[in-house]
């Protein structure tokens, strides 16, 4: 009799445990099983709740050979009706945040540690990319998502932090309509326009790299980190797509297309380590516009919306890009990913912000190499 009295009550305590347990987890619960998440008859076990400020966590067991699925985040998302953030390290954790992630971030101007730059507000906190860390960057979307604001962000941003030892050579392939005004101020060696100012610029740069590598190799170096020069060399490649030879190109005109793609290749493959960064843009990603070299050595990446799954793995390697709603969005994938908002700049603001370093004589601009003739290494 003991025992069946036991029994009953403990029956019974589990159903007051399920029926009074929270909607959320409930819900999180009932997912995992429409969806088919478990193996066999095993499905994730619950085993703690983290509570913080903002978010709240759900840490599951889960049965071997059942792995984090990307399915799940999108799906709890909708289901929960709130930002959803999953992740997996040996047990399952589910974030579920409180507020959604705003849709307008301003930038305020404040200098930086290094060669780091915002790339936007997380649900948890402000994003960095280190260049030096990680020297070449792909960035994707489609018009108007946000895009060339970040290229001008990260521009004005470096140049306020660092204007004696930034440099930039920009490839504007909309005319030169948005980066034009930015060939006035010293820390910009040239803005290219078109396809013939492109291959011009592309060969300068290369020259260069030629130099410092011969430099690098009398010192007995490989990295620009482990010597005294303090000069990055920043190379921006807006709408790269237009650098794609098209059918319709005679064979002459089609060397200079693929001149500019094996130079952009080459900058990507061998000048990070002398000091070289690239940033390459790019509105519908494909195998020919975002060439392979460059993706194999770019190790960041962001995307802002794109059209379709296809793009969004071409630009990513995986989905999600194209289920990026807001202007300004963007997921930023280094060897973890994030979901940010980019902080918003005017371009008024930029432009009174590095007014004061404009120069009138092309003379007075930065020289390519300064200080960098005589170089120590230590």
């Amino acid at each position: 009799m003991e025992i069946i009295t036991g029994a009953i009550i403990a029956c019974g305590a589990m159903y007051v445990a399920e029926k009074y347990e929270p909607l959320e987890t409930k819900k999180i619960k009932h997912t995992f099983r429409n969806i088919n998440y478990k193996v066999g008859d095993y499905e994730p076990k619950l085993i703690r709740i983290r509570r913080k400020e903002s978010w709240k966590e759900y840490i599951f067991n889960v049965p071997y050979g059942l792995i984090d699925d990307p399915k799940l985040q999108p799906i709890l998302a909708k289901t929960l009706h709130k930002p959803v953030h999953v992740y997996f390290d040996g047990k399952l954790h589910i974030r579920v945040y409180k507020q959604k992630l705003s849709n307008k971030i301003d930038y305020n101007w404040h200098i930086a540690d290094g060669w780091t730059v915002p790339i936007g507000q997380s649900q948890d906190k402000m994003i960095y990319h280190d260049f030096d860390k990680i020297p070449h960057m792909t960035v994707a979307g489609m018009t108007r998502q946000g895009k060339t604001v970040l290229l001008k962000l990260i521009l004005a941003h470096l140049i306020n932090n660092h204007p004696d030892d930034v440099q930039f050579n920009i490839i504007d392939l909309k005319g030169g309509l948005e980066f034009g005004w930015y060939d006035r101020l010293k820390q910009v060696k040239q803005v290219a326009s078109n396809v013939n100012e492109a291959y011009a610029l592309l060969s300068s740069v290369l020259k260069q790299i030629k130099s410092d590598m011969s430099r690098f190799k009398k010192g007995g170096y490989t990295n620009v980190l482990d010597t005294n020069i303090s000069t990055r060399k920043f190379i921006i490649i807006d709408e790269a797509a237009e650098l794609v030879p098209g059918s319709h190109l005679d064979k002459e005109e089609k060397k200079i297309y693929r001149y500019c793609q094996h130079a952009m290749s080459e900058i990507a493959r061998i000048a990070g380590a002398l000091g070289y960064r690239l940033i390459f843009c790019t509105q519908y990603p494909t195998a020919d516009t975002l060439p392979r070299q460059i993706k194999q050595n770019a190790d960041a990446k962001i995307s802002f919306r794109l059209p379709t799954e296809v793009a969004s793995r071409v630009a990513l390697d995986e989905q999600g890009a194209e289920r990026i709603t807001n202007i300004g969005r963007a997921i930023y994938r280094t060897h973890e990913k994030h979901l940010v908002q980019v902080p918003f700049i005017k371009d008024t603001d930029i432009k009174n912000k590095l007014k004061e370093w404009i120069v009138d004589d092309a003379n007075t601009k930065m020289d390519p190499t300064p200080r960098e003739n005589i170089v120590t290494f230590g």
